[in-house]
């Protein structure tokens, strides 16, 4: 009788060793399904573009992002003389028809910054004086299109694409510093406010 104990402890021992998944209800450990958070950084940071994202499932199909957004060209965007410094940040709920971190999504985001730029450097406002620059902060409305590609159980790459509303309140000033407005805002759509491809690490 005690031989048999044994036996049938060793055979429950073993079969938890085997197949953990059938236990507690997952994938195998090399599945890049079970993976909670994606890290990420925008291929932008190669030309100084800082976007740091960190993305976590919240249900099988669904994710929430956070991420930061960080320009600094005091002295002028690369090939102009107008400067584009900004900081952001994101919240982003996205959806996932096949399971979360695969796949096409979509997803909506709210955002806040904060700037000092030349405004003449979007095609929007390009009849803006050359030789003035804004000072202010904004908020941002809209949804997110992409798609992302894994490779393995940890690695990925994400192509994104976001457009929608903005609401901003600012200041005018001449570059040689003096001001040309002293309260002003303006709200208007954005056909892309954020967006690259996104190199990622998922744990």
């Amino acid at each position: 009788m005690k031989k048999i104990r044994s036996l049938c402890i060793l055979f429950v021992m073993g079969g938890i060793c085997l197949f953990p998944s059938r236990l507690y209800g997952r994938g195998t450990s090399g599945d890049e399904g079970d993976a909670r958070v994606n890290v990420k950084l925008n291929g932008l940071a190669l030309i100084g573009i800082v976007n740091p994202a960190v993305e976590f499932r919240v249900f099988d199909r669904g994710t929430v992002q956070l991420e930061g957004i960080g320009i600094f060209y005091p002295s002028g965007f690369p090939g102009t003389d107008k400067p584009m410094t900004l900081g952001a940040t994101f919240g982003e709920f996205r959806f996932y028809p096949k399971r979360a971190f695969e796949g096409f999504y979509a997803g909506a985001n709210a955002g806040w910054g904060v700037y000092r730029l030349a405004k003449s450097l979007s095609p929007g406002y390009s009849h803006q004086h050359p030789d003035q620059y804004q000072v202010g902060h904004n908020m941002i409305f809209g949804a997110t299109l992409g798609y992302t590609f894994n490779f393995g159980r940890h690695w990925s790459i994400e192509v994104s694409w976001s457009g929608g509303w903005q609401d901003s309140t600012y200041e005018g000033f001449n570059n040689d510093g003096t001001r040309y407005v002293k309260l002003n805002g303006s709200g208007e759509w954005l056909p892309i406010y954020k967006g690259g491809i996104f190199v990622g690490y998922k744990f």
